[in-house]
């Protein structure tokens, strides 16, 4: 079994540097200032994003950090430094209760030096990560079989319905899963869902008909339900953040 454990900003400084860049319009290209990192991070409705954080981490040397935060139009602006930097950001975000540190997507990957750079971010719901062949920006749900269920994952099709909007405040739309499309490749495992409370039921359709298992949370061993109300814990004892982990059974 294989999991995905997603990029996190790290939270051990050598070097912090926090300075706001102002003026910058929402979808403004900004040019290459020499000496100088700026960019701008926008959400998923391309509005920027105030206080997110934005972390310049050395390639030369360990736990090596410069820091910035957006200011209210969303740009950043960060010292550049010698040596060999790559940006990362990430927001945080409160939802049903829990605490959600999300990474952001970058337009550039390329590592940059003291010569500057330009970096801009954008917020994205679902997608693989840069330079992590496991790594998504959406929910990932781990499957198992309680011991009893008289079935095959291949028989199965989950349905998640949203429950209010997703954490970005948009409406989600119901996903149809079979074992085998677009987020279920992995037969125990769910990837890249965009984040939010989800409502699941579970179908089984083989030779003998049609009926509707029920979902047990496996992290609280409760109660086997119909329907589940899923939600994706930000830190889980799977490692795996942004997640969660489900059995199917009768």
């Amino acid at each position: 079994m294989r999991f995905h454990p997603l990029p996190l900003l790290c939270t051990l400084p050598l070097a912090t540097l926090m300075l706001c860049a102002c003026g910058t319009h929402a979808g403004e290209a900004l040019a290459t200032e020499p000496g100088q990192v700026t960019g701008i991070v926008l959400d998923t409705r391309n509005e920027p994003v105030v206080g997110a954080a934005v972390l310049l981490e050395s390639r030369l040397f360990r736990a090596s950090y410069l820091r910035g935060t957006t200011g209210k139009d969303g740009s950043y602006r960060i010292k550049a430094q010698p040596g060999a930097w790559d940006a990362k950001a990430s927001i945080t975000r409160n939802y049903h209760g829990k605490t959600y540190t999300l990474n952001l997507q970058p337009d550039n990957t390329d590592t940059f030096s003291d010569e500057g750079a330009v970096r801009n971010f954008v917020w994205k719901l679902e997608g693989r990560t840069p330079g992590n062949e496991y790594g998504y920006y959406g929910g990932f749900i781990q499957l198992s079989l309680g011991i009893d269920f008289d079935g095959g994952l291949e028989d199965i099709t989950l349905t998640l319905t949203p429950d209010g909007p997703l954490i970005d405040g948009s409406t989600g739309k119901t996903l149809h899963l079979r074992l085998g499309d677009h987020y279920w490749v992995d037969p125990y495992q769910i990837e890249d869902i965009p984040i939010g409370r989800y409502t699941v039921e579970a179908t089984l359709r083989n030779g003998d008909g049609e009926r509707p298992p029920k979902i047990q949370d496996w992290h609280t061993k409760g109660a086997f339900q119909r329907p589940f109300q899923l939600d994706f814990m930000p830190k889980s004892p799977l490692g795996v953040d942004n997640s969660a982990s489900i059995v199917i059974g009768d």
